[in-house]
């Protein structure tokens, strides 16, 4: 009698880690974002992101393809954590913790105010640049690339079309 319950008890917890691992799979494959980063609660960012004025459609898309990381961008600098920031980063680069550290020494305190991004006109696919205009006047032109539907940022020293 023993014996069958243990055995019923190992197929209730077969059964049930199949079921969760497939419902994970699931969840993996048809999420809406593919980014393995997001904005995180706090600090808030106030960052609008628009195309640079074009004749081409791709433009408006590139933007609203790049606003998320643009805007993890700007609140990784607010936090001043280069770790954090330097997960945003290209992962097939080199260098990127200490590119991050430079950056958010550079431009850190100007992502506290509000900032204007303006996406360039796609020239090469999977490569794009936003011009930063923060609310001091100073700007900050950054590259970014894309990998698998993903868009990173150009950090450290790589390929940018070499993933």
């Amino acid at each position: 009698m023993a014996g069958i319950r243990a055995s019923t008890w190992v197929v209730a917890v077969v059964v049930a880690v199949a079921v969760c691992s497939g419902a994970t799979a699931a969840w993996w494959l048809y999420r809406d974002d593919p980014a393995p980063y997001a904005l995180q609660d706090t600090p808030e960012v106030q960052v609008t992101v628009r195309p640079v004025e074009s004749r081409y459609p791709d433009a408006k898309q590139v933007a609203q393809e790049t606003e998320l990381v643009i805007k993890v961008y700007l609140q990784r600098l607010r936090t001043g954590d280069a770790a954090d920031l330097s997960r945003i980063g290209a992962p097939w680069y080199t260098g990127r913790e200490q590119a991050a550290r430079e950056l958010i020494s550079q431009y850190g305190p100007h992502a506290v105010e509000p900032v204007e991004a303006v996406v360039s006109d796609p020239v090469v696919p999977r490569l794009a640049s936003a011009d930063l205009r923060f609310a001091d006047g100073s700007r900050q032109r950054i590259d970014l690339t894309k990998d698998k539907d993903v868009w990173w940022l150009a950090l450290g020293e790589g390929d940018p079309v070499k993933p």
